[in-house]
């Protein structure tokens, strides 16, 4: 099968994982969770009660787990697997933290995939900054202390795993094995820089296509993405339930169901 593009960049957001049932935790008041996201997303926030910020991410890992890839992650996986096997240079970028990618892939080269957002299966520690794989919630829906492990998302196996529930300090907040100072989850949190950011610039200024799922547009540095891709020369395809707030850099719109709309387009390519 020939490819009529060279080079393509898809990048995605909630909306390709919202009809797998995943939460976006925040209220149209601005709350997660009934929590200010200063409070449970932030680097301050972390410093000032890093049990709390552990209880919201040990719930997100919890119910993150008991949902599956939909059609959509799926049609892009194939897309993503006959793309490599036909030497079309590929790249997803995802601002999902939710890991339904990884495993609708079964695994993604960290070449060809960048999750600029973090991801709910990495851990961190907060002295060396050495990364885990780690599925472990460490405390239970009743916020209390618990060992349970989110057995359904994505453990990377190029990745030091935590084989057995690492150290506590009397907080219940898990300890490094590395320096034995508190871990903290490998997201991106406000006011810190996304992962992967000069990768994702170099590749879309050498695309000729770009397509943007389930993006609303107005989370930066990917809500910029599309322009920087036209004014290299790609096609920019956008397919989203509505329109988005950066639709001016697009050529092309396909309004619906991310299920829908994904297999149907990527059919064509």
């Amino acid at each position: 099968m020939e490819f009529r593009y060279k080079k393509i960049v898809f990048l995605t957001g909630a909306g390709i994982s919202a009809e797998s049932g995943v939460r976006t935790f925040r209220d149209t008041d601005g709350l997660w969770e009934n929590h200010r996201v200063e409070d449970v997303a932030s680097p301050q926030g972390f410093k000032r009660n890093p049990a709390l910020v552990w209880k919201f991410y040990s719930l997100r890992r919890l119910q993150a787990s008991e949902v599956q890839p939909n059609k959509a992650h799926v049609a892009l996986a194939d897309a993503l697997h006959s793309l490599e096997q036909a030497s079309v240079r590929a790249l997803l970028i995802t601002q999902n933290v939710d890991t339904l990618h990884e495993r609708a892939f079964g695994a993604l080269p960290n070449k060809n995939f960048i999750d600029i957002h973090g991801t709910l299966s990495r851990s961190r520690c907060t002295k060396c900054n050495k990364i885990f794989s780690d599925r472990w919630a460490y405390f239970n829906e009743e916020q209390q202390p618990a060992e349970r492990h989110a057995d359904h998302l994505w453990s990377n196996p190029s990745l030091t795993n935590l084989l057995s529930m690492p150290r506590r300090n009397p907080q219940g907040i898990p300890l490094s094995p590395c320096c034995s100072d508190l871990l903290r989850p490998d997201i991106v949190w406000f006011g810190e820089r996304p992962h992967g950011v000069e990768n994702a610039i170099e590749q879309l200024t050498s695309c000729d296509l770009f397509v943007s799922i389930g993006t609303s547009g107005n989370v930066y540095p990917a809500a910029g993405f599309a322009a920087v891709a036209r004014k290299a020369g790609a096609h920019t395809v956008s397919i989203n339930l509505e329109p988005t707030e950066n639709s001016a850099a697009f050529h092309e719109h396909l309004h619906g169901l991310a299920t829908e709309k994904v297999p149907d387009f990527l059919k064509k390519i």
